[in-house]
This record gives structure tokens, sequence and C-alpha cells, in this order.
């Protein structure tokens, strides 16, 4: 896959330039944006993926329906809905839920956060990126973080958030 090319964004999340994805992943000093999703279904389950095992990082980590980079020149909105349908082959109208600086070891990013409803569309995940997917209750996700299983905290608690607001 060719180097992606990302929004370089100041302390502010306001575009100062470009950078490639591979530079943006590996320098904690510039920020870069990224998206996630939560998909919801009417029984109030969350659907979580597990990463396919070739991921560069975090490989089997569960994490939040669907992740990714925003391209340069787009809106986070608009990747959220392209990483929905390139992960899980559907799209749905998603909700804007919050906006989040992470700084870890290695980037630094702007995560913006979406919230779906599943209406029964089809799912048809992309080996590549995601090992298998899941619809979890509360109780069904702290019975899979109790059994040692690798997962993003953020992811988590994101989850918890949704299941709180109930």
């Amino acid at each position: 896959m060719p180097d992606e090319l990302l929004d370089l964004v100041d302390e502010n999340d306001v575009v100062i330039g470009t950078i490639l994805r591979s530079e943006a992943n590996s320098n904690p000093h510039v920020f870069h944006r990224e998206i996630g999703v939560l998909i919801v279904d009417s029984k109030k389950r969350v659907l979580m993926q597990q990463r396919s095992a070739t991921k560069k990082t975090y490989p089997l980590y569960w994490i939040v329906s669907c992740a990714g980079h925003v391209p340069a020149g787009m809106s986070p909105e608009d990747a959220a809905h392209k990483e929905l349908q390139e992960e899980l082959g559907f799209d749905t109208a998603l909700t804007f839920v919050e906006k989040y600086a992470l700084q870890i070891e290695t980037e630094s990013i702007f995560a913006y956060m979406y919230q779906g409803v599943y209406e029964g569309q089809t799912i048809v995940i992309d080996p590549d990126e995601t090992e298998q997917y899941r619809f979890f209750s509360r109780d069904e996700w702290q019975t899979l973080i109790d059994s040692g299983a690798q997962y993003d905290d953020d992811s988590s608690r994101i989850a918890f958030e949704y299941w709180d607001a109930l």
C-alpha cells in the first residue's frame, strides 16, 4: 500500500501542511487526525472489531467498530464514512460524539469519535484490517476484558461511556 498523505495539524487542530502517514505514525512531536466509529444496535450492544493479526500496530487488539486516519483534505466525518465502508462494508448516519488529543510514545493525534446505528446491514470485513467482529453487551465486554484479551483502553472507555449514558 502506498504511503498515505495526511493533514499535519498544530496543537489547536488547525491544518498547517501535510505529512506522510509513516512519518506521522513515528513522530510524537507532530499531530495528525484519526477517526473512530462506535456502532450500536437496538439491543444496546456495541460492535467491536478485533484488528487483523497482520496489522503493524496493535495486532489482534479489540477496538471500536472501525478506526483509521483522516486523509489530507478530507473532513473527519467523511473519513469516518469511508473507513466504515472499507472495514465493515456498510455505511450509516453518524453522530459526532467527541474529539480528544492523544499523545503516545510514537505519535500524537486528534481523535474524532462518531456513533452510528446498526439496522441489519450486511457486514463484510476486510481481512487485511479485521480479524473478527462481535456485538457486545456491557457484561459480555467486561467478561472479555477479565479474560485477559488485548483491547484498546480508549475504545473500552468509549464503549463504557455509551452504556453509562443509557
